[in-house]
């Protein structure tokens, strides 16, 4: 999808028509998955402030919660969340909301990245969504980068990892290269959602895509033109393969893995 930068208007209604859309083509849909910060575009800075919304009362959540339940499938979508409790604090969230069209939750982006912490305070968490269709454990964008997150959601049981996304050109090699790292790294089907289109000085490559527990890919889109793409996962394909050789958390040494908590001191130092 391609959002008009700070038109929450458009986004909204072009979100409703790509559900629309999905589902007359795919009927039996149990999930959808909206690239980070959809409802606004990226490249806000102090607009955020109002374009944010509040969880689970949101004009974003109430749309989604009521397209959701409408058509019984589940909605994960990027927006900018303004904290209820504390004034002028702001995440950059996606939330979930089951088929019901009940707000399950959120998750606020951990590791934030350039002039987004300008704006957004960094989340501190990383919860696990049981729902029907599987646990499923959400990130965003930069947090990809860092293996221990996926890692974090594979040892808590995760069936599927779910990706928002708005990571810009010209690292398109470099994104595909590691949603199959992760998916590889703990043998998860693996669904990530990346925006096309330009903001201020950013622009944006798609390359949205659903991957098997051993990174491959099952269906993607890799033009730069809005769409979508859909795939029918079979999660206990994960248990097979854990079983049949690709063994590693099994095998993993927890015990040795101390120097993981450290911090960061740069080659010769």
């Amino acid at each position: 999808m391609e959002p008009r930068l700070a038109d929450k208007k458009h986004n909204l209604g072009r979100m409703e028509q790509f559900v629309r859309d999905i589902f007359r083509a795919e009927k039996r849909t149990d999930l959808i998955l909206f690239p980070e910060l959809i409802t606004t575009g990226y490249e806000c800075g102090k607009e955020f402030f109002g374009l944010a919304e509040a969880f689970p009362d949101g004009e974003s959540l109430r749309l989604m919660s009521r397209l959701a339940k409408e058509f019984n499938t589940h909605i994960l979508f990027g927006f900018a969340e303004r904290d209820q409790a504390m004034e002028g604090v702001l995440y950059n969230s996606v939330a979930l909301i089951d088929s019901d069209g009940q707000p399950l939750g959120v998750y606020r982006k951990v590791h934030l990245f350039g002039e987004e912490a300008l704006v957004f305070r960094p989340g501190c968490s990383y919860p696990l969504f049981r729902t029907r269709i599987g646990n499923i454990g959400i990130f965003i964008c930069w947090d990809t980068l860092f293996p221990e997150v996926a890692r974090i959601y594979a040892i808590q049981g995760a069936d599927l990892l779910a990706v928002a996304t708005n990571w810009e050109d010209p690292y398109a090699s470099q994104w595909d290269f590691m949603t199959s790292a992760r998916a590889f790294d703990n043998t998860l089907h693996l669904a990530a959602a990346n925006r096309i289109g330009k903001d201020k000085t950013l622009s944006f490559f798609g390359h949205s895509r659903i991957l098997n527990p051993l990174g491959g890919v099952i269906r993607s889109l890799d033009e730069a033109k809005e769409g979508f793409a859909s795939a029918e996962l079979n999660l206990a394909e994960t248990r097979r393969l854990r079983v049949e050789y690709w063994t590693q958390l099994k095998d993993r040494r927890p015990d040795t893995y101390a120097l993981l908590s450290q911090s960061y001191l740069p080659p010769g130092a």
